[in-house]
């Protein structure tokens, strides 16, 4: 069976409480009862969630457009719905979220299960506490001390713990990603009180201990980059799986492999079925058994939203088969969104839970409706699915990640086929107890031709789109909602092909236009953490890249920053010292670099190479060169940037700047940059200037 097949005929049914001679999945467009309700529900959850004038104002037209299309009912229907969604999130934001932000930087005494355990690099282990913090049982992480026993799942704790609120940094989403899960606090600095050893039998620690010889014996067979892949694929596991194959992944738009999901449910369950029918199980049985078969892979992998989405659908798949319902693709995701958000309203923030539910509708519900009166060959019809899927996932990778791939289609069609190989070899792996262990030298030699076609694809001109001006955002979700308002509205999928033909040329010229305007200005990008600062500097498509406080973790910001603008050449790689030159020599890993200049030549071996190029030393206090289109010259702690008629002072807090410049950037002591332009100072973390030729200027977030 083919991919696409696989998913409509495994993942996307489930049960529908329709008329018998309602049409199945994805044949029809017209929204019931359930969809108005629930549609309603997920738009009041996310305006309250939002709480933007703007995003109500948005979704208020939208919503009384839409009504004009509905009966007495359905109006009702979906007031009902939006105002009980909104509801729903201030009770959550008020009675729970408020409460544990509060609790920011408060030393507390907590006691805990302990419901998952991870070991990070240097032995440090994370385990997951299930505790109750004003009056509020809540799970979070907890950072031990390497010189902590080793605790196990079950086990219950007691700790003397400072909570800490997990902050957005400018490198991760850590903080967004976080929230999706319900957790607002960390502990880092903790002692231990008190810990009570659990001897009574406990699933998810037999589970735990079985998917660590697993992955022992995984890593004993094959290299470590390819077993990081293997267990991402597996379990969504991460945290072996090298940072560039993760960025690759991502860029060639198959980064949901690494995340458990429906596919790897479906998968899951058909290695199952076909071992249950060779012992001549009865089918009703295997029904019934998959619904406990899928709780326990749940407890075995990493969970996620996608996970848990994925398993509601799937097991009301399951059950449908037993009743002899239909099933309807576009209910049993209005379900499956409704149990989500009710049960835990603060997935409405989550990338994944969005990513998740796009990728269902693009599959079972816009590829249906866009292929049912296609002719031609099944891969025709398969690649026409996948750019469905590609389309419907694209608003919210834009949105809510500010990439997406644009070889997604062409990849999912010629890599997908190796991924899914490999993860019948693994769950052959997982069922067997590791008897088919001698599979893992191909199943290594798969995962490494996986990552080599994902890199290659990753590393093609224009191969993904970066988009983060906010007109153009806007842009987006309004063609959004006009598409999705002409498909429910039955426009034939001609048409509507037409339509999304049209729009997709709209953003790209857009897109275009905008790459133009900035080769037209200067951008000076002030990054990095407190107290240390790395500057990216681009104008007329040259770009430097120079670090002035030598932080070892300034390559991750500058690196984070040339990504998210699609830059990928650094025409001079300037460094300050020593320390920071393994971390761009990692960072910057896919990025081409034309020369390296570092201040001096000291403990520097000779013939070494850094990010591809022979270093120029210069031991001189003051650096200082011009290509024509700006130049930049270093002393100590002052950076003069000219740009024709521009002068740009750059220099530490505790320095007085140059009195004729005509912008001035601070960095150094105070915690936040602060940049002044036309006596106009500007003050936050990870700032961008931008001025034009004509002298105007513009100062925005990086």
């Amino acid at each position: 069976m083919r991919f696409t097949e696989t998913l409509q005929a495994n993942v996307l049914p489930a049960v529908s409480v329709l008329p018998h001679k309602t049409k199945r999945a994805g044949s029809r467009t017209c929204l019931c009862g359930v969809e108005c309700f629930t549609l309603a529900w997920i738009t009041g959850l996310l305006t309250a969630f939002l709480f933007d004038f703007r995003v109500l104002l948005l979704l208020l037209v939208a919503g009384l457009f839409v009504m004009l299309r509905l009966t007495g009912k359905e109006r009702l229907l979906l007031i009902l719905g939006a105002l009980l969604g909104a509801a729903i999130w201030l009770r959550y934001d008020t009675a729970v979220r408020q409460p544990l932000l509060s609790l920011d930087g408060k030393q507390v005494l907590c006691t805990g299960k302990i419901t998952n355990a991870r070991t990070l690099q240097q032995d440090r282990a994370v385990y997951t506490l299930r505790t109750a913090l004003n009056g509020h049982l809540i799970s979070i992480d907890w950072y031990a001390d390497a010189d902590i026993q080793p605790l196990q799942i079950g086990e219950i704790v007691t700790l003397d713990a400072e909570l800490t609120r997990i902050q957005t940094d400018y490198r991760y989403h850590t903080a967004q990603y976080q929230a999706g899960l319900g957790k607002y606090l960390r502990i880092y600095d903790a002692t231990l009180i008190d810990y009570e050893p659990d001897s009574d039998f406990s699933l998810a620690r037999v589970l735990h201990q079985y998917r660590q010889r697993i992955t022992k014996q995984i890593l004993a067979a094959i290299p470590e980059a390819e077993a990081g892949l293997l267990c991402a694929m597996l379990f969504g596991d991460k945290l072996m799986l090298p940072e560039d194959t993760a960025a690759a992944f991502h860029a060639a738009g198959i980064g949901h492999i690494t995340v458990v999901s429906g596919l790897h449910l479906v998968f899951f369950c058909s290695v199952l079925a076909w071992i249950l029918r060779h012992l001549q199980i009865p089918e009703k049985w295997i029904c019934l058994l998959h619904i406990p078969a899928i709780l326990l892979f749940i407890l075995l992998a990493d969970p996620s939203i996608s996970e848990a989405r994925a398993a509601i659908m799937l097991m009301l798949s399951q059950s449908a088969a037993l009743f002899g319902r239909k099933s309807d693709t576009l209910r049993s995701l209005c379900i499956a969104m409704f149990l989500c958000t009710i049960s835990a309203p603060y997935v409405i923030g989550s990338a994944s839970f969005w990513l998740s539910v796009s990728g269902v509708f693009g599959i079972g519900v816009l590829a249906p409706y866009m292929t049912k009166n296609m002719c031609g060959s099944r891969l025709k019809k398969d690649f026409l699915s996948l750019c469905c899927v590609s389309a419907a996932i694209f608003p919210a990778s834009i949105l809510l990640c500010g990439q997406s791939s644009l070889l997604a289609p062409i990849c999912n069609l010629l890599i997908l086929p190796l991924c899914i190989a490999v993860i019948y070899f693994g769950f052959s792996l997982l069922l067997t107890g590791g008897l088919t262990g001698f599979l893992l030298p191909v199943i290594g030699m798969l995962c490494r031709l996986i990552r080599l076609a994902a890199s290659f694809a990753a590393r093609v001109p224009f191969s993904h789109i970066v988009i983060r001006d906010k007109t153009l955002l806007l842009i987006i979700v309004l063609s959004s909602l006009f598409l999705l308002y002409l498909m429910f509205a039955g426009i034939p999928p001609k048409q509507l092909a037409a339509a999304l033909l049209g729009t997709a040329i709209l953003i790209s010229g857009l897109t275009l236009a905008l790459r133009i305007q900035a080769r037209n200005e200067l951008r000076i990008a002030v990054l990095g953490g407190s107290k240390q600062t790395v500057l990216v500097i681009s104008a007329e498509g040259r770009t430097i890249v120079a670090d002035l406080t030598d932080a070892p973790r300034n390559a991750q910001y500058a690196a984070q920053y040339l990504e998210n603008n699609g830059i990928a050449k650094a025409d001079i790689l300037l460094l300050n010292g020593m320390r920071a030159a393994a971390g761009y020599q990692a960072a910057l890993h896919g990025i081409e670099t034309n020369s390296v200049i570092l201040r001096n030549s000291n403990a520097w071996r000779k013939d070494s190479q850094l990010c591809g190029k022979t270093p120029i030393f210069y031991d001189t206090e003051t650096i200082s060169f011009s290509d024509g289109i700006f130049s930049l010259m270093i002393t100590n702690d002052i950076a003069d940037v000219q740009w024709g008629t521009q002068h740009i002072c750059i220099c530490s807090a505790s320095v007085e700047p140059n009195s004729d410049a005509d912008a001035v950037i601070r960095y150094g002591d105070a915690p936040e940059y602060e940049i002044t332009v036309n006596n106009r100072i500007y003050r936050g973390n990870n700032l961008l200037l931008r001025i034009a030729s004509d002298g105007g200027s513009k100062i925005i977030s990086a």
